[in-house]
């Protein structure tokens, strides 16, 4: 017996998942894990609020210094996050 009727499960899963109107939590969820990778741990628990929305990245960290570094490299932040998200989901980031 033939099945005629064939999906892959990734379609499948995509699918749900944009039925269910969860997209934007993943998203989000992807976003704020990409953001720990990419800056590493000290910046990363230097990080004080993450925000995700409309493809702008709001950080807020605890030290004027190194918001003064990641300013300096926000271009190459927002590269390495949409790399590491195979993506480009991320336009800018606000780093206060």
């Amino acid at each position: 017996m033939k099945r005629s009727n064939t999906k892959l499960i990734s379609h499948i899963i995509e699918e749900y998942i944009k039925e269910e109107g969860i997209e934007d939590g993943l998203n989000r969820v992807r976003v704020f894990n990409a953001w720990d990778l990419v800056v590493g741990n000290s910046v990363a628990s230097a990080t004080l609020n993450k925000y995700f929305k409309d493809k702008t990245l709001y950080c807020t960290v605890n030290s004027s210094i190194l918001r003064t570094h990641l300013y300096y490299r926000k271009n190459d932040i927002i590269a390495q996050l949409n790399k590491v998200l195979n993506d480009k989901v991320i336009e800018n980031l606000v780093i206060r």
